[in-house]
């Protein structure tokens, strides 16, 4: 389990023996969860009664376990602390648990601390979503649209080497863009997004600079479902680049096709490596 914390100390305070008995519990109410991804969740709460004393500590505290949270599990703490304790305009706030795993149940509450101890609200539970799904993909699997005889074999797409390159036809066979990778896979799969490397370390002119994604019912005709922006600032090798679509789109049948390139009016392209993934915190 992935955990970052904001600290890893367990909340304790001492007090003297003549401590006022008049001192209670914080009162604090847990809110409600919102913004969850495969890394982290934002949970609000809201202390309503500081118990007579000030503010020492207050925030969310969370955990994968059976038993409800406390502060000796993981919690992210919220507010300023001043020598007065934590001022009541803050007594409302939203935390972030940060560093969660994906796929997982956990168990969250709002605690609130004062001289007279650490008080917990309600416990909710959530699930984190989850995150990129990488397809393997394979030499069979793909075909481009022209390929350049004498180098740059579309293999090269795919082997995992990014000091290997993809380059359609330059010198013979040579056809305008838009230029595409097809994917073809034995079954349904969902596609959110893809990565790719450019050819090497260089702004070469065709390096790829838009995109569009389509699918198909039959492997034939194929129908645009997004674009992208022109990209003005591609990341060259060894650096990835990750575009993500609107959606998770379905299909056995993708076609990835370079729109423009980084010199508008090139007529061919190239690519060291390309990724295709199912993104599990876009909806379908």
């Amino acid at each position: 389990m992935a955990f970052l914390l904001f600290a890893m100390v367990v909340i304790s305070f001492t007090t003297s023996c003549d401590k006022d008995e008049s001192v209670n519990l914080p009162v604090t109410t847990t809110g409600e969860v919102t913004d969850i991804t495969g890394q982290d969740a934002v949970v609000s709460g809201i202390v309503t009664s500081n118990g007579g004393s000030k503010l020492l500590a207050m925030g969310v505290c969370f955990t994968t376990g059976d038993a409800d949270p406390t502060v000796e599990d993981y919690f992210a703490a919220v507010g300023e602390f001043t020598p007065d304790g934590i001022l009541q305009e803050d007594w409302s706030y939203s935390a972030t648990l940060k560093g969660l795993t994906i796929k997982t149940a956990y168990k969250a509450r709002a605690y609130a601390s004062n001289e007279a101890g650490t008080a917990y609200g309600e416990t909710i539970s959530f699930t984190s979503k989850a995150g990129k799904t990488y397809h393997t993909l394979t030499n069979e699997m793909i075909d481009t649209y022209t390929q350049e005889g004498s180098e740059g074999p579309k293999p090269n797409l795919v082997d995992g080497d990014l000091n290997t390159y993809w380059h359609s036809a330059w010198s013979g066979g040579v056809e305008p863009l838009p230029h595409h990778i097809q994917i073809t896979f034995a079954e349904v799969k969902n596609i959110g997004g893809f990565e790719f490397a450019t050819r090497d370390k260089y702004a070469r002119g065709n390096n790829p600079a838009q995109f569009d994604v389509q699918t198909s019912t039959d492997g034939t005709t194929y129908t645009t479902v997004w674009t992208s922006d022109r990209l003005d600032n591609v990341l060259l090798n060894p650096e990835w680049n990750a575009l993500s679509l609107d959606k998770n789109y379905s299909s056995k049948y993708f076609r990835v096709r370079i729109l423009d390139t980084k010199t508008p009016g090139q007529n061919s392209t190239c690519m060291a490596e390309l990724k295709v993934f199912e993104d599990g915190m876009l909806p379908y």
